[in-house]
């Protein structure tokens, strides 16, 4: 990798040595992740969940978002790396003593709440590594390659959690993909960051806010997200409800079905990665939005199990594009000095949706077929997309950011 001159952080061997260990800790991270999203929904589900449950399950990672603004302020402060480290590990730990103590759905599914406020504590820090480990014309790159790695690992573990969940009891496979992210998430903390570029003191809420209000390209995204992202995570409440009650699908099949999006994801990765570093994030974005819509559709044409993974495949595409963006967007918008602010406000409003969306779902369930409601929630996503096609033509303009006094210097 290419260093530059205007960061310490990005002498070349220093930016080889950090992306190895990020790379290693994506490895045991794409197997913990991969089974707790892929598995956890389904087995609240066939356990004998509510579609309640269900959604606490798919709401669990936008509850995290939508406190993780609270811990980006309280952890300014502190190195990047401890706080990226220390929450995620912090994590996988709790997890993997949570779904051994849990004797009903509802506890597997506050478990995995508790778990994901945890683990997205670290959102704001993280967006700013990112910043910090990588140069910029390789950095969309290097994260992909990252991502490729812990998709890999993911096809393996969802491939044999799928296997082993029909035999074993479930709790048991959540506890060994927890074990193997551990040592991942422990090595991330021996990664060198001599701190950000430039000075960032802790500002108060409210300039925070008046800051990132005041970039109007910015704000009408965070729009645009809200509403696609509405519709969205709709859908992704209804999948696993339409898995179990509908398609009757077992674990085995569960398992393939992510581990086709894995393989997809691999793909995507490279391609998206070089696509961001030569071009825009932000139109990168729009072409993902337009094409997730196909996932839901596919769900509601599919005649049989086996048609749903064409959808997966789509969802792995579209699972790579919003990882990557979800960082590099706000790279590409935010002032240097004002990264992890950016990050704390599309975490909260993501939060904000995230955590309502897969309630309404719930909630229309009980009056509505299922396909409807995924009907629905294409609605809200092509609504979303129309209003993010305008968004990307419009171009930024810069706004003065409000002045405040210093109150905590960071480190």
């Amino acid at each position: 990798m290419e260093g530059s001159p205007s960061s310490p952080n990005w002498a070349p061997a220093l930016v080889r040595r950090n992306f190895r260990i990020d790379l290693f800790s994506a490895i045991g991270g794409g197997a913990y992740v991969a089974v707790l999203v892929t598995f956890m929904p389904v087995v609240v589900r066939r356990l004998g969940g509510s579609t309640t449950d269900v959604a606490i399950v798919v709401a669990a990672p936008f509850v995290g978002h939508l406190v993780s603004p609270l811990f980006s302020y309280l952890l300014s402060g502190v190195p990047l790396v401890r706080v990226v480290a220390g929450a995620v590990t912090i994590a996988r730990a709790t997890f993997l003593v949570g779904v051994l103590v849990a004797a009903t759905p509802l506890m597997l599914a506050a478990t995995t709440v508790v778990v994901w406020v945890i683990a997205v504590a670290n959102i704001g820090a993280y967006t700013a590594l990112m910043h910090g480990m990588y140069p910029d014309r390789e950095r969309a790159q290097a994260m992909a390659n990252v991502r490729i790695g812990g998709a890999i690992a993911g096809i393996a573990a969802a491939a044999l959690a799928g296997a082993f969940i029909d035999v074993v009891p479930a709790a048991w496979v959540f506890a060994a993909v927890a074990a193997i992210g551990l040592p991942g998430s422990l090595a991330f903390f021996a990664v060198r960051h001599a701190g950000p570029d430039v000075p960032v003191a802790r500002r108060s809420v409210a300039a925070i806010a008046r800051g990132v209000w005041a970039d109007h390209r910015y704000r009408r995204l965070l729009l645009c997200f809200s509403v696609f992202g509405v519709g969205n995570l709709m859908n992704v409440a209804v999948y696993p409800i339409l898995l179990v009650d509908h398609f009757n699908a077992p674990n085995s099949f569960v398992g393939a079905m992510s581990a086709v999006q894995s393989a997809t994801m691999i793909a995507a990765y490279l391609v998206w990665g070089r696509i961001i570093d030569r071009g825009s994030s932000i139109r990168l974005t729009l072409v993902n939005t337009v094409v997730a819509i196909l996932v839901p559709i596919a769900y509601i044409a599919a005649p049989e199990t086996w048609a749903l993974l064409p959808a997966a495949a789509i969802a792995g595409i579209v699972t790579a594009g919003g990882e990557i963006t979800f960082f590099t967007n706000i790279v590409q918008l935010a002032p240097r000095e004002r990264i992890g602010e950016y990050a704390a406000a599309q975490s909260l409003l993501m939060g904000i949706r995230g955590t309502a969306a897969p309630f309404a779902a719930s909630a229309l369930l009980g009056v509505a077929d299922a396909r409807l409601v995924l009907l629905i929630g294409v609605l809200f996503m092509t609504a979303g997309a129309a209003l993010m096609a305008g968004a990307v033509r419009v171009p930024r303009a810069a706004a003065p950011l409000p002045a405040a006094p210093a109150q905590t210097p960071a480190d």
